[in-house]
């Protein structure tokens, strides 16, 4: 599983649990997960694997993201809700891992995976066609989070590009003045 943070909120957890009437013994029945586990996330000392947060929401009549607050949805979030590895996302997709991988953290999709061709109805059929129904969700919202997985990885990129410089100004200037040199 990915180490990604996504948002989960014991908060919520706790409302859901009221809303179901649900006790913490029933929910770790359900769950398959320990009374003490059920605890522990009620309490914000633990979060769910992203593998038990689909259960926990389906226990408590809720989805995953319900559980969650993410102000800037991205792929991986996406991904998490549906209760997904990189690598079972990456074979729901028809992707190698390496690939799906880029594609989360990057945002972007490269040339493979903007379409394929469907034997069924004999044409391709772009990404936005094919791909939100394996994430569980509409082709406007799977974009939305593609374009700000883009922004995410972008921003990451300039903070580390200044560290760099931050951390060693004396190489990066020789680096800059080789790139100028004919």
């Amino acid at each position: 599983m990915s180490e990604t943070p996504y948002g989960f909120d014991p908060a919520k957890l706790r409302a859901a649990r009221t809303a179901a009437s649900a006790s913490v013994a029933r929910i770790a029945r359900a769950v398959g997960v320990s009374e003490r586990a059920v605890s522990l996330y009620l309490a914000g000392s633990r979060v769910p694997r992203p593998e038990i947060l689909p259960r926990l929401a389906a226990t408590l009549g809720t989805t995953p993201a319900d559980l969650c607050t993410v102000e800037h949805e991205q792929l991986a979030h996406l991904r998490i809700f549906t209760g997904r590895s990189r690598a079972s996302m990456a074979k729901a997709l028809g992707m190698a891992e390496e690939t799906y991988r880029q594609l989360e953290t990057t945002g972007r999709r490269g040339r493979l995976s903007s379409s394929r061709y469907d034997y069924a109805r004999d044409r391709w059929i772009a990404w936005q066609e094919w791909a939100p129904p394996l994430f569980g969700v509409t082709a406007a919202r799977l974009l939305a989070a593609e374009q700000r997985t883009q922004e995410h990885w972008k921003a990451g990129r300039e903070k580390r590009r200044q560290q760099w410089r931050e951390r060693d100004p004396d190489r990066v200037t020789k680096i800059e003045e080789s790139l100028r040199r004919p």
